[in-house]
């Protein structure tokens, strides 16, 4: 049995709390934690895997315990500032891009969480180019690439272009094909999330965050870190297996990462000074 929270609620115990992470997103909210909370720790418990997964949850649920059910909306505007927008950030670096989109979303965070209200079309101004550089790093390129290539250059063989010739309309026909697709991926979803999103933020809403489906968002963040880098183009087999592994280990750093910070989040609202050890 667990003990009984601030809200004279029994809280769940350690078991019960670990046994829906495992669930996944869809597993739900217990006595500890919000809705938008549950959804992003079951997301980033099942991305780390294995006995860091179960180390960081504790870390969670120890610092859960002592806000006893009661999570402030603070923790969101926290987790974003000091964690994922500088994580954002860093990712869109190998691309070119010199960070300021993910910095004028950090600033608005740091500006709640200072006590000074940021208005909803403030939020959305500054959350579309953010939420699309996101999607476009997050998108599967090398994969989509990949099987753009080979299945152009198996038309370019069975019409007779030759080797040459069907290498280099593979090529061309994959370059365009997945650039298109990656910009209309990036589009819709930054169209449908911004101003969720926004309205969220501006109302300090949570289930408004909660019903924009942050454990997506969440997994987006891990998997445009964990692709960095990466363009899929002029890969042979063996190659884009290599770089699947790599991108593999990647994301479950990316998840411990995001994890870590939200658990020091968590543990500064409940007065924890954050420890300097991984999840």
């Amino acid at each position: 049995m667990g003990r009984m929270g601030r809200t004279g609620v029994v809280a769940e115990s350690w078991d019960e709390f670990v046994a829906r992470l495992a669930d996944g997103p869809a597993g739900g909210s217990g006595s500890l934690t919000p809705s938008w909370l549950a959804q992003v720790a079951a997301a980033l418990y099942c991305g780390q895997g294995g006995d860091a997964a179960n180390a960081w949850a504790r870390r969670m649920y120890d610092g859960l315990e002592r806000l006893g059910g009661q999570v402030p909306f603070d923790v969101v505007h926290d987790w974003l500032a000091r964690t994922v927008s500088p994580m954002l950030a860093e990712t869109s670096a190998p691309r070119g891009s010199d960070g300021a989109a993910q910095e004028a979303v950090r600033h608005l965070h740091e500006k709640e969480l200072a006590g000074e209200r940021v208005e909803e079309g403030e939020w959305v101004e500054a959350l579309g180019p953010a939420l699309g550089e996101l999607y476009r790093h997050a998108y599967a390129y090398a994969d989509a690439y990949t099987t753009a290539s080979v299945n152009a250059r198996a038309y370019a063989m069975d019409n007779d272009y030759g080797e040459e010739k069907a290498a280099e309309f593979a090529a061309m026909y994959a370059k365009l094909n997945t650039d298109a697709n990656a910009r209309s991926y990036a589009d819709a979803n930054a169209l449908a999330n911004a101003r969720a999103l926004a309205a969220a933020f501006a109302k300090a809403d949570e289930q408004a965050f909660a019903e924009a489906y942050p454990f997506a968002y969440a997994h987006a963040c891990a998997l445009a870190h964990a692709q960095r880098g990466e363009d899929g183009q002029d890969k042979d087999a063996q190659e884009t297996r290599g770089d699947a592994e790599v991108r593999a280990e990647r994301y479950r750093a990316a998840c411990g990462r995001l994890g870590q910070g939200l658990a020091e989040s968590v543990g500064r609202a409940a007065g924890q000074e954050p420890t300097l050890d991984g999840p």
